[in-house]
């Protein structure tokens, strides 16, 4: 598609492919956020060129052209040159239901309009704060979206890794009529706290909490609800899983299947075979082993009582660490009644995907499996040798489109009337 942006920007293209999802603004002057670089501004009138803004850690860039009351048009772009497009426009409403009608010439998925607002809710004295995104259309269908481990925000991202994978996996579920939930951590975003000081207990109770305040939202139907996690979030979606008959399915993506200290252990297995033969001829003639090490800290953290401990010098989330060395989420697994996805990447270096065999002979409903070639614990696909140094290069490509279509199909058959 093609829009023209007057003063600062030249024409731009943006290709078919790169348009990730398309939502109206009533007031695009007052959606445009951030500073201008470059970019010109007549105060509480006009804003033309580029806009930039921090959200979840990272800078996103907006090509702005918008005036006070015009509504305008939110174009979320992927692979491209920026982030979004904010377009006044006073046919709004119709050009996003013409760009969400359009049938594209390739393989994509045709945009769909959105919506999206902020939600806050409390779990246990914890105040968190999260995003519905919905279709245009009536949603009866919706899937809770629970992030990985570390402090990581409604979107899927770390401060020093933009992964995404929250945000982009609610924007193709809304194109195929399907709401969603995500939410910032405790201590993460706009969701007040210490994320270290959060132990599994909490974070479990915070994804209930969050599962509860999806099932009641206008429109959505209890028992086609979803509750989907990656990483860290298959653990704590197994677990709210666990017992709830209501569910209509259960998705686990790059979900590890044993208990959390023979996790951390392979885990520093496999980044200490994955080193440079320098480095590793190095570190044998330092005597310096890195898995000794970390059952060594792993000793030290079980001796702890406080949430938070000091380890090598550096601050440490310590009543998480004691928590999730000592849960088996086979245990969760085994009590879920609701049909289970699970999916991960044979170059996934933080879980095995011969964990895939423990779920599907333990979870008692149906379960379907896909072990993905050359998939890395992002969702993207690394082919050659695996490496954790390649992340902040594959992260910049969306999530893997096999990954998101396995789940999307998934959903949607699992969720229909």
């Amino acid at each position: 598609m093609y829009e023209k942006v007057a003063g600062l920007v030249r024409d731009i293209s943006v290709p078919w492919a790169a348009v990730a999802a398309v939502s109206v603004e009533s007031d695009g002057l007052r959606a445009a956020r951030g500073i201008r670089a470059p970019g010109l501004g007549v105060p509480g009138l006009r804003k033309v060129g580029t806009w930039r803004r921090r959200e979840g850690g990272r800078m996103r860039r907006t090509v702005v052209s918008v005036r006070r009351g015009q509504p305008a048009l939110r174009i979320e772009l992927r692979g491209a040159r920026w982030d979004e497009l904010l377009l006044g426009h006073e046919g709004a409403r119709t050009v996003a239901g013409t760009l969400a009608s359009r049938r594209m010439t390739t393989e994509s998925s045709p945009p769909t309009a959105i919506h999206e607002h902020d939600v806050r809710f409390t779990s246990e004295g914890a105040t968190l704060a999260g995003t519905v995104c919905r279709p245009d259309s009536p949603a009866r269908a919706a899937v809770l979206l629970l992030p990985g481990s570390g402090p990581l925000d409604r979107e899927g991202s770390h401060p020093r890794l933009q992964v995404d994978v929250s945000r982009q996996l609610a924007h193709a579920l809304a194109a195929r009529g399907v709401a969603s939930l995500r939410y910032d951590k405790r201590g993460v975003g706009a969701s007040p706290g210490d994320w270290r000081a959060a132990g599994v207990s909490d974070l479990v109770a915070d994804a209930r909490a969050a599962r509860a305040l999806l099932a009641s939202q206008p429109g959505v139907d209890p028992a086609r609800v979803v509750v989907l996690g990656h990483s860290e979030g298959a653990l704590l979606a197994a677990a709210v899983a666990a017992g709830d008959t209501q569910l209509a399915g259960v998705v686990l993506l790059a979900g590890a299947a044993r208990p959390g200290e023979e996790v951390l252990v392979q885990q520093a297995e496999r980044l200490r075979d994955g080193l440079p033969a320098v480095l590793r001829a190095v570190m044998r003639l330092l005597r310096i082993d890195l898995v000794d090490r970390v059952r060594g800290n792993h000793r030290r953290l079980k001796a702890t009582t406080a949430d938070v401990a000091r380890v090598n010098g550096a601050r440490v989330n310590a009543r998480w660490v004691r928590e999730y060395m000592a849960h088996d989420p086979v245990e969760d697994i085994r009590r879920i009644t609701a049909p289970v996805l699970a999916i991960t990447g044979e170059k996934d270096l933080q879980v095995s995907s011969d964990d895939l065999d423990v779920v599907r002979s333990t979870a008692p409903a149906e379960v379907a499996v896909h072990r993905i070639p050359d998939l890395s614990h992002t969702l993207r696909r690394q082919p050659g040798t695996p490496s954790l140094r390649l992340y902040r290069e594959e992260v910049r490509r969306p999530v893997d489109p096999e990954v998101v279509g396995i789940v999307t199909e998934w959903v949607v058959r699992h969720t229909a009337a």
